[in-house]
């Protein structure tokens, strides 16, 4: 037992433990052990020109070893700075967050997993208040409750000072569930989120009227922002892609796994290729969905969103004078309606037009262009059933309410001024509209 390798394995068992032992093979791929080591030694004394090959076994080990020494070496560095374990607490926190919106979304009990959907809501009219919300750009919004179950047909819920708001964009409604999470989106790319709860519903005084001072602002856009889209939040942890629009007709997509950065940077980008062009909404998607776009000069198109790119890109042609007022994900058993600026409604359902098979389309015109050439302009559009209510915002500031299944008989809204937006109110036990 002279030669000098022996020597070391004997003289430091500690290093052969260290060495030899994690999952160190030759050429026959057995795991090493005393045995081994003692074969080796003993092949070594009886034939010395094998003495080499061992060694050179030995030394590529060592260097596998150092290599996975150094790396086990800087994770360690990085549990100890916390840059690891703060990784770890951002998905936590993710996480957890996504699970109580997936509780106030289903009334505080979670579902079986079986009956959970990006749209599904599993309470009773008993057990949820709702909110309609209109918002101005200038990230002005009132919130105005409502009881489903005290609806009549064409019933003014308020009365909204909007002469306060004249030479600006047109304000926006939308109308949720009360438990509901927000999304702000600002044109600037700027994000953020707010439970409707935490906005004060405002208190009407004679005849519904709303003061200006109750109209108040959640997030105030910063510098040159503005305000350009609400949208429930609740139904993240089902959807497996965002869908970012733009006014212009541009579309991206964005994976489900990019939701936890952009929540924490509050940034979700401006989504726009031309200097004259702003975000306009986000939806929430799953990949085998369809998006339906509607313009303000009536053209409306359908795309599939697993074809929808991951950059920005023209997805819809538009006029020079146009842009989008509508972007909805088709639902089952749901159909479209659409309203007007005069409160004339189409009542079309999705399969009566064709999904577009590629890009920069103009797409399906609503109504004829002599009615285009008169003045006819999309307000808004909402996916809808027989027992939702429609929700209109008129431009001498009353809100009204209107069974959905009264508008498909008449097919008109009576207006008072103008129409400035529509949408629709999704009551429990059938599927919700998403954003």
């Amino acid at each position: 037992m002279g030669h000098p390798f022996t020597r070391s394995i004997i003289d430091f068992p500690e290093i052969g433990m260290v060495l030899f032992v994690p999952c160190f093979c030759i050429e026959s791929q057995l795991m090493i052990n005393h045995e081994k080591i003692e074969e080796w030694i003993k092949e070594a004394e009886e034939r010395p020109e094998s003495a080499q090959l061992i060694l050179k076994h030995i030394a590529n080990r060592l260097r596998d070893l150092a290599q996975r020494n150094e790396e086990l070496l800087n994770e360690n560095i990085a549990l100890q700075l916390g840059n690891r374990v703060e990784e770890y607490e951002r998905r936590i926190a993710h996480l957890e967050y996504q699970l109580e919106l997936l509780r106030r979304h289903f009334g505080g009990t979670l579902p079986d997993v079986e009956s959970l959907s990006p749209n599904g809501d599993s309470r009773s009219v008993a057990d949820q208040t709702y909110s309609v919300l209109v918002y101005t750009p200038h990230g002005t919004v009132a919130r105005l409750l409502v009881d489903p179950q005290a609806i009549s047909n064409g019933q003014v819920i308020a009365h909204l000072p909007l002469t306060h708001f004249e030479g600006e964009a047109p304000p926006h409604i939308l109308a949720t569930a009360s438990s509901e999470e927000l999304l702000f989106v600002f044109s600037s790319g700027r994000v953020s989120t707010l439970p409707v709860e935490e906005i004060p519903p405002v208190m009407m005084g004679v005849d519904q009227e709303v003061r200006s001072e109750q109209m108040l602002v959640p997030d105030e856009p910063s510098g040159a922002e503005s305000l350009v889209s609400l949208l429930p939040f609740s139904g993240l942890a089902m959807c497996e892609v965002l869908v970012q629009t733009s006014r212009r007709g541009y579309a991206k997509k964005i994976g489900a796994a990019m939701i936890e950065s952009i929540l924490a940077n509050h940034f979700i980008g401006t989504g726009v290729r031309l200097p004259t062009d702003q975000t306009f909404h986000v939806s929430l998607c799953m990949k085998e969905d369809q998006l339906i776009l509607f313009s303000r000069q009536g053209f409306l198109i359908q795309l599939n969103v697993s074809q929808l790119p991951h950059s920005i890109e023209e997805v819809m042609r538009l006029d020079a004078a146009d842009h989008l007022v509508g972007a909805l994900v088709r639902e089952a058993g749901h159909s479209i309606l659409i309203a007007t600026q005069i409160g004339k409604l189409i009542h079309r359902t999705p399969d009566s037009f064709d999904t577009a098979s590629s890009f920069r389309s103009r797409g399906t015109a609503l109504y004829s262009k002599a009615r285009r050439e008169q003045g006819s302009r999309v307000v808004g559009a909402a996916m809808v059933k027989e027992n939702d209510i429609g929700v209109a915002l008129h431009s001498q500031g009353q809100v009204t309410l209107h069974h959905v299944k009264d508008l498909f008989g008449s097919g008109t809204i009576p207006v008072s001024g103008e129409l400035l937006a529509f949408t629709a109110l999704a009551l429990p036990g059938l599927p919700a509209a998403r954003a």
